[in-house]
């Protein structure tokens, strides 16, 4: 065979292996499409919605100024669908609505967030305004731990795109290369990249949602800071304040007393200390304490954050 040959066939086996991907890439836009919405916003906005359960659609909620209580979606046929709102979770950046009457649409198959990794491939896939269909593709520019965003909001995982996310695409559903649904884009979680919510936060959020209409925060009733713990034990939080009836005050705390930890898990900030509550609304948790420099442990009903309030 001579080099001429083989140069030929080394192409061939190129191209036909990028047209192999590329008609896998427009197989995974189709079938997430069939699950897939254009959501009208506020003004001229325009994001997309995705089946996440049967009648139930998920969205970015900053394309609202104000949540609407019914929204109309628009299907890959360009046919309206009436939805009403069921609850939103601004600290996500996630609107919940419920499909009216007999238009139902099939869900999407959702995948696990907790295996992605920085460089893997991320697919979002949304619709414009009459209803076609719009993609982007690309990498997972990062992904770490749990986090906690700007507004307070526990996100089980960072996942964070190569780049921002393209006008009405926030809401979108982001696929892996298998197609499995990993989280729902947002460009308003981030000034420089996009997020993607991973899959695990966004179905805790719908049940709350589902379930009472809106998140619980947990709340102590208490102001505090961080300060060294003796012997090197880490970083505890001051009590420099109590709210008056609040959880920490019937539970027994003091001005002055350091908690050290929850139930096991350190307590090194406030958000280290509301991630370790998050468990916890409603019920009672053990909180490890310093006070005169002897350890306690202190048993606290945590209750439920006040709207009004944004601290511990």
């Amino acid at each position: 065979m001579n080099s001429s040959s083989s140069n030929n066939d080394t192409a061939a086996a190129t191209a036909g292996a990028l047209v192999a991907q590329s008609q896998a890439f427009a197989a995974i836009v189709d079938q997430l499409g069939k699950s897939t919405l254009a959501v009208r916003g506020r003004r001229h906005a325009i994001a997309s919605g995705v089946v996440w359960r049967e009648d139930i659609v998920v969205t970015a909620a900053h394309v609202f100024r104000r949540t609407p209580a019914a929204v109309t979606l628009v299907d890959g046929e360009g046919k309206s669908i009436e939805a009403t709102l069921v609850g939103i979770d601004s600290s996500t950046d996630l609107a919940v609505f419920r499909i009216v009457g007999e238009n139902a649409l099939p869900p999407v198959a959702i995948g696990d967030a907790a295996g992605v990794r920085a460089g893997h491939l991320a697919i979002a896939v949304g619709r414009s305004a009459d209803g076609d269909a719009i993609a982007s593709a690309g990498l997972v520019n990062r992904a770490s731990g749990p986090w906690q965003t700007w507004l307070g909001g526990a996100v089980d995982r960072l996942i964070r795109l190569d780049g921002g996310v393209y006008e009405g695409l926030s809401g979108a559903p982001v696929a892996d290369a298998s197609g499995a649904v990993i989280g729902i884009a947002t460009s308003a979680l981030s000034r420089h990249y996009g997020i993607v919510v991973p899959a695990s936060t966004v179905s805790r959020v719908v049940d709350a949602l589902v379930s009472g209409g809106h998140v619980a925060r947990p709340w102590l009733g208490i102001g505090a800071q961080p300060v060294p713990l003796p012997q090197g034990g880490g970083t505890g939080l001051l009590i420099s304040a109590l709210a008056p009836g609040g959880p920490a005050e019937r539970a027994g705390l003091l001005i002055g007393d350091i908690v050290a930890g929850v139930a096991g898990q350190a307590a090194a900030d406030l958000r280290a200390l509301r991630a370790a509550l998050a468990a916890f609304v409603g019920k009672t948790a053990p909180l490890s304490i310093l006070r005169g420099g002897e350890a306690k442990e202190l048993q606290v009903e945590v209750g439920e954050r006040p709207a009004e309030r944004r601290c511990c």
